[in-house]
C-alpha cells in the first residue's frame, strides 16, 4: 500500500482526480512557516491537465496523515516534441497568514481606520491568533471555506498582547505564538480551510549514530550577536520612551557586551493615551479649582454686601425715614437675593472641582499599572531581539534506515524537540524546523529533517537577514 495519496482539486476544493506515480515528488513541510512541493509528471500524463487548470490545487497525504495541502503557483512544461515533463510547485495553504493584513479597526470601512491607531489582540496565543484570524481573513474578507477550529485556550499568555496596524499576520503573530509554545496549520478538510495550532513534543529518545538512529551527523554552531536590547517605546523625539533589556549570563559567558536596536513603536499605545488623558484631567481640575476659588470670592463679596445691606436697612429703620427706610429694604432684598445666586453657583462650582478630582485620581490611579505593562511589553519586545541574536545550533542528520525515527503517526513532526547526541559529551536539543519527504517509490520515501538553524549555509543566512529587514521596513511604514 502506497504511503503517499496525491489528490487534485479545483479551485473549489473540490475532488478532482488521484496522481499514483509521479517521476519525482518533493514536499518539505515546515514549523510556523510555508511549505512547498515540487511534483515531476510525464507530459503525457492522463492527470496532467487537472494540474493545468486555473486555481488547480494540491493535497498530499503521507501514512494517512495530511501533509500539505495549497494551491499550484507554479507549472513548467519542458517537450523536444516527443516527450517531456511536467513540473508543478505548491505553496501550503499556510500562506494565507501572510497574504492577510490585521486592520486595526477591522469592523470598519476603510475610510474610518483613523478611528484607532492599533489593534491589540491579547490573551493566550490561541485566542490571539484565532480572533485575528477570525477579525480578518473569516470576517473581513469573508473567504469561502475558511474556518477556525475550536479555541482550546492553548499557549502561554503573551506580555502585552499583539498589535495589529495594517500588519501581515506573520510579522506579527511569528515569533510571538511559537515562543507561547504553539505551530500554526491551514489544512484543507474536505471542501474546507481550516486553521488551527499544534502543541510540539520533545521527542523521547535521543538520537545518534551509535544509537543506529542516524548515519551522520553535522553540527554548526555560531556565538551571539548581541547581548543588550534598547527598546524605543512609543513618542517622537524627546518624548519617546527607552528601556533597556540586558543578558547579563550571556555577556558573562562570552565576555563582550553588544547592543541592538529595536522600533518597539507600536507598543504602549494605552499607556501613551492613559498619560495624555491624566495630563488632560489635571488640567481640568486646575481650571475647576481656580473656577473654584472664582466662585468663592465671588460668595464672600456678596456675603459682605449683604452684611453692609442689613445694617443700612436697620440704619433707615432707626432714622424714622420712611423713604430711605423703604430704599435700604429693596437693597437688602437684592443682596439676599445675590448670595443665593452666588451660593448655588459655588456649590455647582464645587460639585464640578470634586467630579474633575475624581475623575483625576481615577486616571492617575492606572498609571502605575498601565506602566508596569507598557514595561513588561517593552521588555517582551527586547527579549525575542536577544533570542534571535543568541546562539544559534544547527543540526543537520541523515537517517539511519532502522524506522525507529520516522515521520508521520507515531513518529515524530516538525515543531517537536529532539535531543541528538552529537559526540558522547554533546547533546543538542533543538526544533524540527523543517523536513523534505522524498518520493522513492510507492511504498517508500527519504525523510531528512533539518534540525535547528542551520548556519553553515549563507544563502539561509541571507534570505533570514532580508526577511527581518523587510518586516522592519513594512512595520515603519504602518505608522
Amino acid at each position: 500500500m502506497s504511503v503517499f495519496r496525491i489528490s487534485v482539486y479545483d479551485g473549489n476544493r473540490v475532488f478532482q482526480c488521484q496522481i499514483g506515480n509521479p517521476s519525482k515528488l518533493n514536499v518539505t513541510v515546515r514549523h510556523n512557516n510555508k511549505g512547498t512541493m515540487t511534483m515531476v509528471l510525464p507530459l503525457g500524463h492522463p492527470r496532467a491537465q487537472s494540474l493545468l487548470a486555473e486555481k488547480a490545487r494540491v493535497k498530499v497525504m503521507f501514512r494517512g496523515e495530511h501533509l500539505i495541502s495549497g494551491p499550484v503557483t507554479n507549472a513548467e512544461l519542458k517537450t523536444d516534441g516527443g516527450t517531456g515533463t511536467l513540473t508543478v510547485t505548491v505553496e501550503d495553504d499556510f500562506r494565507i497568514l501572510a497574504d492577510v493584513l490585521g486592520w486595526q479597526a477591522p469592523t470598519a470601512a476603510i475610510s474610518s481606520q483613523g478611528t484607532a491607531e492599533y489593534k491589540v489582540y491579547k490573551g493566550n496565543a490561541e485566542t490571539i491568533l484565532k480572533n485575528w484570524f477570525t477579525d480578518n481573513a473569516v470576517n473581513r474578507l469573508a473567504i469561502s471555506g475558511l474556518t477556525v477550529a475550536p479555541n482550546q485556550n492553548r499557549g502561554a499568555t503573551i506580555p502585552g498582547g499583539v498589535p495589529f496596524r495594517m500588519h501581515p499576520g506573520m510579522d506579527q503573530l511569528l515569533p510571538a505564538v511559537e515562543n507561547a509554545g504553539l505551530g500554526i496549520t491551514v489544512k484543507q478538510a474536505g471542501s474546507s480551510l481550516v486553521l488551527d495550532v499544534y502543541q510540539p513534543t520533545v521527542y523521547p529518545r535521543s538520537l545518534s549514530v551509535k544509537g543506529r538512529t542516524l548515519k551522520s551527523v553535522t553540527m554548526t554552531r555560531s556565538r551571539p550577536q548581541a547581548s543588550r536590547a534598547v527598546v524605543g517605546g512609543a513618542g517622537e523625539g524627546k518624548d519617546r520612551y527607552f528601556r533597556v533589556v540586558t543578558d547579563t549570563a550571556r555577556e558573562a559567558l562570552y565576555g563582550f557586551c553588544g547592543e541592538v536596536f529595536v522600533n518597539a513603536a507600536h507598543t504602549g499605545s494605552d499607556y501613551v493615551a492613559l498619560v495624555k488623558d491624566t495630563a488632560d484631567a489635571n488640567q481640568d481640575l486646575k481650571e475647576a479649582n481656580v473656577e473654584l476659588k472664582e466662585a468663592d470670592r465671588a460668595l464672600d463679596a456678596a456675603k459682605l454686601a449683604q452684611t453692609n445691606a442689613d445694617m443700612a436697612f436697620d440704619l433707615a429703620q432707626n432714622s424714622g425715614n420712611t423713604s430711605a427706610a423703604s430704599k435700604a429694604q429693596t437693597n437688602l432684598f437684592s443682596a439676599n437675593s445675590k448670595v443665593t445666586s452666588r451660593t448655588t453657583d459655588y456649590n455647582a462650582a464645587l460639585a464640578d472641582r470634586n467630579a474633575k478630582q475624581t475623575a483625576y485620581n481615577t486616571l492617575n490611579g492606572q498609571l502605575p499599572a498601565a506602566l508596569t505593562a507598557y514595561q513588561a511589553a517593552m521588555d517582551e519586545e527586547g527579549q525575542k531581539a536577544l533570542t534571535e541574536n543568541g546562539i544559534t545550533n544547527g543540526v543537520s542528520i541523515t537517517l539511519a534506515e532502522s524506522g525507529i525515527f520516522r515521520y508521520g503517526p507515531g513518529g515524530f513532526h516538525v515543531g517537536d524537540r529532539v535531543p541528538v547526541k552529537v559526540t558522547d559529551d554533546i547533546t543538542v536539543t533543538e526544533v524540527i524546523r523543517e523536513c523534505t519527504i522524498q518520493w522513492v517509490s510507492p511504498e517508500y520515501a527519504v525523510v531528512s529533517p533539518v534540525v535547528g538553524e542551520r548556519t553553515n549555509e549563507p544563502e539561509r543566512i541571507t534570505a533570514k537577514r532580508l526577511q527581518a529587514l523587510a518586516r522592519g521596513q513594512r512595520n515603519q511604514e504602518k505608522r
